[in-house]
């Protein structure tokens, strides 16, 4: 049911997005990676909602979402310093990997979807992205951080406060993007329904 005023996805546009998904991580050159596009192709990833209700609540949205961080995420590293970007393997990474912690999280169907009251990304969702990445690949210091405070402030009190806000601090200090990352991410999440 498609209901007045709400975007939807195609079959077409899905598929389009995992399509250019799984081309972008085959591009990158780390180990790891071809196991990690294993998992997420064996995952809901692709057909799975952002959201149950605040953005992109339909079938595709978290990739969709996903994707959407990538350009501009590349555009504000192209205004660091130098010595300060970071590679497009990285970026790649980053944009794409953040929220796949949400793979199967989500239960029912559109306009009626349930967050699974069991799933682990109810207490831990930056952390069990990082989680879910390791398994297959290796993290820099800086990837590691900006997809752990994706959140920005509420990163730190999702935990219990297992991460306090001078963590954040002193992580935004290691790399300007742990920053640029998160207003990027609610930009995309809270602005662009």
């Amino acid at each position: 049911m498609i209901f007045e005023g709400t975007e939807m996805l195609t079959e077409d546009e899905i598929f389009a997005n995992e399509t250019y998904i799984l081309d972008l991580l085959n591009e990158i050159e780390r180990e790891g990676v071809k196991d990690y596009i294993r998992y997420i192709e064996s995952s809901d990833f692709f057909s799975a909602p952002a959201s149950t209700k605040y953005h992109r609540d339909y079938p595709g949205g978290l990739a969709e979402h996903c994707l959407n961080l990538l350009e501009p995420l590349k555009l504000s590293n192209s205004r660091l310093k130098e010595k300060e970007q970071l590679s497009e393997d990285s970026l790649i990474i980053i944009a794409l990997c953040h929220d796949v912690c949400k793979e199967g999280l989500y239960t029912g169907d559109y306009g009626n979807y349930r967050t699974l009251p069991d799933h682990p990304a109810n207490n831990k969702h930056s952390i069990l992205s990082i989680e879910r990445v390791k398994k297959y690949i290796k993290l820099t210091r800086n990837e590691r951080d900006i997809i752990l405070y994706h959140m920005g402030l509420f990163s730190c009190y999702e935990y219990g406060m297992e991460y306090t806000p001078e963590d954040l601090m002193r992580a935004i200090k290691r790399h300007p993007l742990v920053q640029i990352f998160a207003a990027i991410d609610m930009e995309e999440t809270h602005w662009q329904r």
